[in-house]
């Protein structure tokens, strides 16, 4: 009896598509898109799939339309994605579709003035000036890559992958504090401002996504 319950139990693993404890992965990874990790399932020798999330923020400075800005960067996504292994090893394609929280905030460095739009408004007239950039909140994802672990082996591994993030374009807000924001000449200003910076950026659809990653695999 004992022998066949061993046999039974045997049997069972061994038909396709049983779940095993080896089907799940975990993996930490850093990338364009921030520090992250991940768990994954092996479907088959040929189809894996993947859950992540990744997080980074970045501060910077820099000058957009003759202004001085301090820039804060936050990356912010989770993903859904499929690995198609077509030759059951280590290269895979892989197609998915993310939750894109990524922006960028920017606050003008405070100076004595400000030129907008070709008008020069001093700082008593405007307090603070602040923007954000924006992207669509869902979009999918296309690359190809690496895993040491192909799609079934177990234990530590490696993998690299490089893909490209469809954005869509990005979306300018510009705002202001301070008594000439109630002018019709300032409120012109500010909107023909922010066209001039959504113009400046509207040509960067794509993110390039650069991943390398270490896993293991039960």
């Amino acid at each position: 009896m004992k022998r066949l319950a061993l046999l039974a139990m045997a049997a069972a693993f061994a038909l396709p598509g049983t779940a095993q404890a080896s089907d799940f992965g975990l993996e930490a990874h850093a990338s364009t898109l921030g520090i992250g990790g991940e768990l994954n399932y092996s479907i088959n020798s040929y189809f894996t799939t993947r859950v992540d999330f990744n997080r980074y923020n970045y501060s910077y400075t820099g000058t957009k339309e003759q202004i001085d800005y301090n820039f804060d960067l936050h990356l912010k996504s989770y993903s859904w994605m499929v690995d198609w292994h077509p030759f059951a090893g280590v290269f895979r394609v892989t197609g998915g579709l993310f939750s894109n929280k990524n922006e960028i905030d920017a606050v003008a460095i405070p100076q004595g003035s400000y030129t907008i739009n070709g008008h020069t408004y001093t700082a008593a007239q405007v307090a603070t000036l602040y923007g954000t950039i924006g992207f669509d909140a869902s979009v999918p994802y296309f690359g190809f890559g690496w895993s040491t672990n192909g799609s079934t082996d177990t234990g530590l591994g490696v993998s690299l992958d490089l893909g490209v993030l469809f954005q869509g374009s990005p979306k300018v807000q510009l705002n202001a504090t301070g008594a000439v924001t109630t002018q019709s000449q300032f409120k012109s200003d500010l909107a023909a401002e922010q066209v001039k910076v959504q113009n400046d950026v509207n040509n960067y659809k794509t993110y390039p996504v650069v991943t390398l990653g270490i896993s293991y695999r039960f």
